[in-house]
């Protein structure tokens, strides 16, 4: 069934409008008397379309219940930019996955280089893939993807638990990472650092472990940028959602 995420006022006055309406009734081609999901301040409703006007959809709240398809902490992934669009996989997997933000960092190594009048642009789009992977997911929260900067532009003073992948610790302590989600509890806030395609230099390796980040493997194989993001969450979710 297909969720949106509404206001309070839709919900008080039965009203589904914008950018709600037009995937509804434009895209999805929603017809009278179907049922959808609504959600909003982490209830989920379940109503029945009763009437369809040029700009707004009327319906009536059959149920509602809360369900909580979120972590008791929260996983920031700092996330190398790569390129083609590599990042918009990136952004809609890890949302599945449970992730709570995504930074984009432009690093020594990273193939791709953003232009200042695109950025807004970008952004945009990336946080609609975000919305819409949180829809599609039935997440409770939607990710949001923040502005692209460096490593030295960004605040690491409100994480508790600070984590990069970095392949030279394969060959030191492979259960590090481990060790490091199994002690995760709740409230905590983590960040987990991706490299780009060549990985971090042995500078940007330095400055983040200078600001409190553990250096870890995540085993024997080397994974792709792409990869070792969403290799993190699942473990973290396995890890913590199942055991």
């Amino acid at each position: 069934m297909p969720r949106y995420f509404v206001s309070k006022e839709n919900i008080d006055n039965l009203i589904i409008d914008n950018e709600n309406y037009h995937h509804l009734a434009t895209v999805n081609r929603v017809k009278v008397g179907e049922e959808v999901e609504l959600f909003c301040n982490d209830i989920t409703y379940k109503v029945k379309i009763t009437n369809i006007n040029k700009d707004t959809i009327n319906f009536e709240i059959l149920d509602c219940f809360y369900f909580d398809t979120e972590f008791k902490f929260k996983v920031t992934i700092l996330q190398s930019y790569p390129k083609g669009d590599k990042l918009e996989n990136i952004i809609k997997h890890s949302t599945e996955l449970g992730v709570y933000e995504i930074i984009p960092v432009i690093t020594e190594r990273s193939i791709i280089k953003i232009e200042k009048n695109k950025k807004e642009a970008k952004l945009i789009r990336l946080n609609t893939i975000a919305k819409e992977a949180a829809k599609q997911s039935r997440r409770n929260y939607i990710p949001k993807i923040n502005d692209i900067v460096t490593l030295n532009e960004i605040d690491y003073s409100k994480y508790n638990k600070l984590i990069f992948a970095y392949e030279a610790e394969a060959i030191n302590d492979n259960k590090k990472f481990l060790e490091i989600i199994e002690d995760i509890k709740d409230n905590d806030n983590i960040i987990i650092a991706i490299g780009p395609e060549g990985g971090f230099s042995t500078k940007e390796a330095n400055y983040l472990i200078s600001k409190g980040f553990i250096p870890v493997s995540l085993g024997k194989r080397i994974l792709r940028t792409e990869t070792a993001g969403l290799y993190c969450l699942s473990a973290i979710g396995a890890l913590k959602e199942w055991m």
